[in-house]
């Protein structure tokens, strides 16, 4: 993909001053009179490292707008406040989405700052599982999942970017005629020496703390139910998923919850995305969606699991298990066939290894097969693949529709953004969704907790129940 002309507005006094924002902000006022179009002015600011957690407990977040996403091995993001957004439902959802995306990559102006390698504006985008608004009645001590849109696509007034040597603090002002330029520089500064003078977080102490807890012992009724059509042969695979409500003494801490799934979860991806209501949905996925970087598209097939042992004889042989367990192998080719079928039909050429890998994580481990193509001779969005790819049989099953309309029947809430695609595209393209899984939706001290299971033909109820059981217990124990 060849990235748009990104203007830019040299600066060659100090940057942390308000006298040169000011002057930048007034020079992309002019281009936006020039040009009878409103822009983003994009500022950059090289500061020592903070850690993303921290940017949400320093700006403030629960009354925000943010996406808050942390891939393990790879620089952090986080985004607060919306400079624009777009929300949309219905079957034409991320087509919309990406025709705002479309829209406004052509709208930033850039100061230039070769120091910091200033990062790109990005777009930052939440959807639910399903692409209409949620219509499953709900008891009165539902956390309401029906907060988050079917879509929604932002790009912040904050983005902190931060990798191992330092954090990039991005400021995006909408610019227009009328916009109060000296008052959007004091608020700019403001933030900035917020953000300077942050202070680290301690570790969060998780240990002392009682919560009421609704069980899930009505899972494997359900699964014994969805195993009768899938014995029958009129479909391979349903995703069967349940919650755990949770009801704490005080407000659950999202800031401190966060820190805790890095610290439990160092090979997955925490995340969360607040609605500006007071509701955050967070989480460690180890599950990317796709990932696209120059042109080239990586995707994860990710299905079939075992539990994980510390002793390493009794965990290698759990690995080897679920390498020849005809029930987990054929579940997991389910998912790689889907994809890679997925991703021909948009004109991509897949390519993947015959046989699954073990990926292993601090609880448990899945088989893993990574899916490549490029897409330098095609002209394809990210949003477009993952209109393709969501939801994939991981998550929801095969035949789509009709898994889709057995996990309507047969449970009992609605998904919300569990189990749907959350994650950010740049202006140049390049872009990285993953999916919401090993999540909870916080609602100050009450919290809904998800996690499902891939019930095939040969599924056990009651194995199956132990899988979200002790999903569901490694998340609880993550709640601060």
């Amino acid at each position: 993909m060849t990235a748009p002309f990104m203007p830019v507005v040299e600066t060659k006094t100090d940057r942390f001053s308000k006298t040169e924002t000011v002057r930048f902000l007034s020079q992309c006022q002019q281009q936006a009179a020039d040009t009878n179009q409103p822009k983003i002015a994009s500022l950059a600011f090289k500061l020592a490292v903070i850690e993303p957690w921290v940017v949400l407990n320093t700006l403030g977040h629960l009354q925000k707008r943010h996406f808050y996403y942390d891939p393990p091995h790879q620089p952090s993001v986080v985004g607060i406040d919306v400079v624009v957004g777009f929300s949309s439902e219905g079957c034409t959802r991320f087509g919309q989405a990406q025709a705002f995306v479309q829209r406004w990559r052509s709208h930033f102006i850039y100061n230039t700052d070769t120091d910091t390698n200033s990062p790109l504006g990005r777009f930052f985008c939440s959807a639910t599982f399903f692409e209409e608004a949620a219509t499953v009645t709900r008891t009165i001590s539902s956390p309401q999942p029906e907060a988050f849109e079917p879509v929604y696509i932002f790009i912040p007034q904050v983005q902190v970017t931060t990798n191992a040597v330092f954090s990039t603090v991005t400021f995006n002002v909408l610019i227009d005629a009328t916009t109060a330029i000296e008052q959007a520089a004091d608020r700019l500064h403001q933030q900035l020496t917020q953000l300077t003078s942050a202070k680290s977080i301690g570790t969060a102490q998780t240990a002392s703390r009682k919560m009421v807890a609704k069980d899930v012992s009505g899972f494997a009724t359900a699964v014994q139910a969805i195993l009768r059509p899938v014995k029958k042969g009129k479909l391979h695979k349903v995703v069967l998923a349940d919650v755990m409500d949770v009801v704490a003494p005080q407000a659950i801490d999202e800031v401190r919850s966060l820190q805790t799934l890095r610290h439990n979860h160092p090979d997955c991806t925490v995340f969360a995305v607040g609605n500006g209501k007071g509701q955050s949905f967070i989480g460690a996925s180890p599950e990317r969606l796709l990932s696209i970087e120059q042109g080239q598209l990586i995707t994860d097939a990710l299905a079939g699991s075992a539990p994980r042992s510390k002793l390493y004889g009794i965990d290698y042989q759990l690995a080897q298990s679920l390498l020849h367990s005809q029930k987990e192998r054929y579940e997991h080719n389910v998912v790689v066939d889907f994809i890679a079928g997925q991703l021909r039909s948009l004109g991509l050429m897949p390519h993947f290894t015959d046989a699954p890998q073990i990926l292993r994580l601090a609880h448990i481990q899945h088989l893993h097969t990574p899916i490549r193509a490029s897409l330098r001779t095609k002209t394809v969005s990210p949003l477009e693949i993952l209109d393709k790819l969501h939801p994939t049989p991981a998550v929801a099953g095969l035949p789509r529709q009709l898994a889709c309309e057995l996990i309507c029947q047969h449970e009992t809430f609605d998904r919300g953004l569990y189990a749907a695609p959350l994650g950010w595209i740049d202006t140049a393209g390049n872009s990285e969704f993953i999916v919401g899984l090993r999540s909870a939706l916080i609602n100050g001290a009450k919290a809904r907790l998800y996690a499902g299971a891939g019930i095939v033909a040969g599924s056990e109820p009651t194995k199956e129940l132990a899988e979200i059981e002790l999903k569901l217990q490694t998340l609880l124990n993550a709640l601060v």
